[in-house]
C-alpha cells in the first residue's frame, strides 16, 4: 500500500532533505508544498489542499524561523507558526491524517544543562512564543501527533541561504580573524539525520512530544571551530561574550535538548554532532 505523504515549507533544508528521504524509500508518495503553492495562513487553502491530496501523513515544516524578525513582527510570527499551524493540524485531522509538527530548541532559559521534554518552558523570545502556540494548537486538533524539537539544523545545498556551515567557511576564507559566542549553548543537528528518524517515528504510534538532536552538546565557539579545522581552513576564531553581537530577540543562552522520549520509546538516537559535521561537510566538499 501507498502512504502519501505532504510536506510542507517545501523549500526548507529540512523539508528537502525529508522530501529525498521519502523519495528512497519504498512505499511513499510525496507531494511538497511551498508557500506558493499553499499559504498555510490562509485557512482556505489549507483545506483545499489537504481535502484534495487527502494525505496520510502531514509533516509540516513551514514557518517564521527567523528569530529577531519575529521579535519586531508579533502578528506575523503568530500568524504563521501558530494560527498557520492550527490550519494544518485542523484539517490532516479532518482527512485522518497523521501530523509531525516542527517545533523548536528555542523553548527553555539561561540556565547551561540539558532539558527534557517534561521540562517547563520559559519561552523568552516571540519565536519561542509563537512555535510553542503551534504546539498547544497540534495538541488541541491533531488525535495522532508527534511535535518535535530540533537541535541547531545544518544542512541544505551551499547556495541555501540559510545554509549555516558553508557560509561559516565562506566567512573564514575572507577573515583571518573570526569571533564566536563562548556562552550559547546548543545541538548542531544534521537535517539529513533528523529527516530519517522522523520517517522512523511516523511508522509507530508512540505520538506525542520529542527532542530530537544529533548527540552531545556544544557552544556556538565550538560548533564554528569544528567547521573551520573541517575544511582546514587557516584563520584564527576567538571566543567572546555574546553581547558582542547585538540581536533584537532576547534568545536564552542553553537550547541544549535530552532526547528522553526518543530513548524511551526504543528508538535509536542520532550520530554524535561532530560525527555530523565530518559527513556533512565531505558532502558538500564533493559539490565543490
Amino acid at each position: 500500500m501507498i502512504a502519501r505523504v505532504l510536506v510542507t515549507g517545501a523549500n526548507g533544508m529540512l523539508a528537502s532533505d525529508l522530501i529525498n528521504h521519502l523519495a528512497s524509500q519504498p512505499g511513499y508518495e510525496i507531494v511538497g508544498l511551498a508557500r506558493q503553492q499553499m499559504d498555510i495562513t490562509r485557512r482556505h487553502e489549507v483545506a483545499e489542499a489537504l481535502t484534495r491530496i487527502k494525505p496520510n501523513y502531514v509533516i509540516h515544516t513551514a514557518a517564521q524561523t527567523n528569530v529577531d524578525y519575529c521579535e519586531t513582527h508579533i502578528n506575523e510570527a503568530f500568524q504563521i507558526n501558530g494560527y498557520g499551524t492550527e490550519n494544518v493540524a485542523f484539517y490532516a485531522e479532518r482527512v485522518g491524517a497523521k501530523l509531525v509538527y516542527i517545533s523548536s530548541c528555542g523553548l527553555f532559559g539561561d540556565k547551561v544543562t540539558s532539558y527534557a521534554e517534561y521540562d517547563p518552558v520559559v519561552l523568552k523570545t516571540v519565536y519561542a512564543r509563537s512555535k510553542y502556540f503551534g504546539e498547544e494548537k497540534t495538541r488541541e486538533w491533531s488525535e495522532r501527533y508527534f511535535i518535535v524539537r530540533p537541535g541547531w539544523l545544518f544542512g541544505g545545498g551551499k547556495t541555501h541561504p540559510k545554509n549555516f556551515v558553508y557560509n561559516r567557511y565562506k566567512e573564514a576564507l575572507s577573515c583571518p580573524v573570526m569571533y564566536s559566542t563562548s556562552d550559547k549553548f546548543g545541538c548542531p543537528t544534521y537535517t539529513r539525520h533528523l529527516a530519517k528518524k522522523i520517517v522512523s517515528l511516523l511508522q509507530t504510534e508512540y505520538y506525542g512530544t520529542y527532542h530530537i538532536t544529533n548527540s552531545g552538546s556544544a557552544s556556538r565557539f565550538d560548533y564554528v571551530k569544528k567547521i573551520i579545522d573541517e575544511f582546514g581552513v587557516k584563520t584564527t576564531l576567538l571566543p567572546v561574550d555574546s553581547n558582542r553581537f547585538k540581536r533584537a530577540a532576547p534568545v536564552p543562552d542553553c537550547e541544549i535538548l535530552d532526547n528522553m522520549f526518543l530513548s524511551m520509546s526504543g528508538l535509536s538516537l542520532l550520530p554524535d554532532w561532530r560525527e555530523a559535521i565530518d559527513e556533512y561537510i565531505q558532502r558538500l566538499k564533493r559539490d565543490m
